[in-house]
């Protein structure tokens, strides 16, 4: 008789077939023009691991320049599926692309505070309960290293935004992002959604 399987066991998500296909890599586009020149020479493929090690031998080998008609390809495969992305989520796909907001001074002072911690058996949500207490306890002197890593951060969101938007992102000007109010329980609440953001890149 087999052993039961732990109650803990995570089963394994079924793949959406609407979910967009991802975007292919520059260096996945060189290898898949690889397979097809070694089939026009009639050299089949035998041994798939001893192709790709030379398929990427040759790619390191490769200049900037060479490898540039593959990184356009890649490009627009990634603005295809970044559309795609902000669709299959229900955003507006004008937004594809979009650079995210940047921190405000207390999610640096979080993320700080979570260096400092890392490696104790705490739970996160405690950890967000006591970063949020330790930063209201904090005076101004002490916010300031955080002030200005979250003013620079504003700075290059701005920079970022513009190159964005000059590359014909967004159907219209965005508002600018809401800074948050220092030390707001909205704050946590937000952190813990920013963890769950980034579910494209599976």
């Amino acid at each position: 008789m087999g052993r039961p399987k732990a109650e803990g066991s995570r089963k394994r998500k079924a793949k959406d077939p609407n979910r967009p296909k991802r975007a292919t890599s520059a260096y996945f586009f060189f290898l898949s023009k690889m397979r097809e020149d070694s089939k026009k020479a009639g050299k089949p493929i035998t041994k798939i691991a001893e192709f790709t090690k030379e398929c990427s031998a040759k790619w390191a080998k490769m200049n900037e320049k060479d490898k540039e008609p593959f990184a356009k390809k890649a490009l627009t495969d990634k603005n295809r599926y970044d559309a795609e992305m902000a669709i299959y989520k229900g955003k507006d796909p004008n937004d594809a692309g979009k650079p995210k907001r940047p921190q405000s001074a207390y999610f640096c002072f979080l993320a700080d505070f979570r260096l400092k911690m890392k490696g104790k058996d705490i739970d996160h949500k405690e950890i967000i309960k006591m970063a949020g207490e330790a930063w209201r306890n904090l005076d101004d002197n002490e916010k300031k290293p955080f002030e200005k890593l979250a003013q620079k951060e504003q700075e290059k969101y701005e920079q970022a935004l513009s190159d964005w938007r000059k590359g014909g992102g967004g159907a219209s000007p965005s508002k600018k992002p809401k800074q948050e109010e220092n030390g707001d329980e909205d704050e946590e609440d937000e952190e813990e959604e920013e963890d769950d953001d980034d579910e494209d890149d599976e």
